[in-house]
């Protein structure tokens, strides 16, 4: 057997048990639930620093801009 047929063979083997592996095992509701509450603290995060970027990156100041509504697109009938 070639060189690059055994490392094709022993790499699906490791992906594929460790797929095997996580299909069998299952996480508790505690678990799931911290994993979702720090993914949720993550997104957030992410979205509070967009915010700021973007506030960085324009030259005029926050506090004398106008306030705009917010566009909501409507079908027309």
């Amino acid at each position: 057997m070639g060189s690059y047929t055994k490392a094709f063979v022993w790499g699906f083997g490791i992906v594929g048990g460790a797929y095997a592996l996580m299909l069998t095992t299952k996480l508790s509701p505690e678990l799931k639930r911290q994993y979702e509450q720090v993914k949720s603290d993550q997104a957030r995060r992410q979205a509070m620093a967009d915010v700021i970027r973007r506030a960085a990156e324009d030259p005029e100041p926050m506090w004398i801009k106008k306030k705009t509504p917010p566009t909501s697109e409507q079908p027309k009938a």
